[in-house]
């Protein structure tokens, strides 16, 4: 019983990164966790966490690679039992990033809705970030995601490659951009935490260019509107500006040394065996992006 309370204390800590936020997800008091972590350093004869830096020692890395996994599993394991008490029903909790959320998904979860009408469908969207964040919470057992963010009970499974293009509005057609102009204009993104935006903004640094106004929108919607009217320029998923391609409302800006790809990525609990509902929205997903890359 006292090892049980002080890997959660523990596992706590990792997922907060603080004290205070294990005390916050656990719902006890602070100096309990602190206590918590510090018998199991006793018992141990080892020191898990630095106090300073509040950062994991190598046997705090250790531990927690297999404390996060094991719990992730038992909760999963839980919530997978509960789905078996009725055949054909259940929850698929999906959460994905803005572009595989607006542009990949939508089409999927209603056909499967249409076919299995007795599971109940939770989708949202977030950041990587937040997508990830989810997934290691347990309030979805999906995650679509267009740039991983590392965690030790998390397993990432290559979906489908996406291209990041330079776009402008239709005043800037055959126009080729020097990296002045590029600098001077303003770039318009989504918020931090966005895979886009991280993906976009590593390129844009390693080409030694420095954006000198930024503007960031909550919305992929919102950008390409804002783009559209000649109040920027932006980084999109060629899978997220496929219509504006062909109206030309938006074109390619071309820039020889830019060449930017990314791939997005199923995120799952690792070494957990998928719900039932879970099972049948992953075949589908992965069958309808197999014919897509073989075509």
């Amino acid at each position: 019983m006292y090892l049980i309370a002080r890997l959660r204390a523990f596992a706590g800590f990792v997922r907060r990164g603080s004290f205070s936020g294990a005390a916050d997800e656990l719902g006890i008091s602070q100096p309990a966790v602190s206590k918590q972590i510090a018998d199991m350093e006793r018992d141990l004869g080892v020191l898990l966490i630095d106090r300073e830096s509040r950062t994991l020692t190598a046997a705090g890395a250790f531990l927690a690679s297999h404390v996060l996994r094991a719990e992730a599993i038992l909760a999963r394991a839980a919530i997978g039992v509960a789905a078996l008490r009725r055949s054909g029903s259940g929850l698929l909790a999906v959460r994905a990033s803005g572009t595989p959320g607006t542009y990949v998904l939508p089409e999927l979860i209603a056909r499967f809705q249409q076919e299995h009408p007795g599971v109940r469908v939770d989708f949202r969207l977030g950041t990587s970030a937040e997508v990830v964040e989810a997934v290691r919470g347990h309030h979805a057992e999906i995650g679509i995601v267009g740039a991983f963010v590392a965690a030790p009970e998390i397993a990432a499974e290559p979906l489908i490659e996406d291209e990041i293009v330079i776009v402008g509005a239709a005043k800037f057609k055959g126009r080729r951009l020097s990296r002045d102009e590029l600098e001077g204009l303003t770039w318009i993104s989504r918020e931090e935490g966005s895979g886009t935006r991280v993906i976009a903004d590593s390129a844009l640094a390693d080409l030694g260019i420095v954006p000198t106004r930024r503007l960031a929108l909550p919305s992929w919607e919102a950008i390409k509107l804002a783009v559209r009217r000649g109040h920027g320029i932006a980084a999109c998923s060629r899978l997220s500006i496929t219509e504006e391609l062909k109206t030309r409302t938006l074109v390619p800006l071309p820039f020889a040394p830019w060449k930017v790809r990314r791939l997005f990525s199923i995120v799952r609990i690792r070494d957990a065996m998928p719900t039932p509902a879970a099972a049948m929205f992953l075949t589908m997903l992965q069958a309808r992006w197999r014919k897509r890359s073989l075509r």
